[in-house]
């Protein structure tokens, strides 16, 4: 199957004080054919993408997200705090969107984040 998704631009940085790595992605989200549903789309397309980045990511390792709207600069960073792997999914990241007051709809095929 194909990816719903396409990565722009991987970044990996050491984190020796903390003994981590980090990594960066930079996605586009490809836009989607069937419009009945753009909210469940989102969070199918997301579930994806976290698979994706994810599957080096050992069990017990923790896991923070910082999303940025690559586009409007000034639109601030989203943190969603550290977490084991299973327990990020796109219900998640709505749940972040709601209490940030972003409208789903807001967040389009063509938005890049990072």
């Amino acid at each position: 199957m194909a990816l719903r998704f396409e990565i722009q631009d991987t970044i990996r940085i050491q984190i020796g004080r903390y003994n981590a790595v980090g990594t960066q992605l930079t996605v586009r989200l490809l836009p989607h054919t069937d419009n009945s549903d753009p909210v469940g789309n989102f969070l199918s397309r997301v579930n994806e993408l976290f698979e994706y980045a994810l599957q080096d990511v050992s069990d017990s390792d923790m896991v923070g997200i910082n999303i940025q709207n690559q586009v409007n600069q000034n639109d601030k960073p989203i943190g969603i705090n550290f977490r084991r792997k299973h327990q990020l999914s796109g219900e998640v990241i709505c749940s972040v969107f709601k209490k940030c007051q972003i409208p789903m709809q807001d967040i389009t095929a063509w938005t890049r984040l990072s």
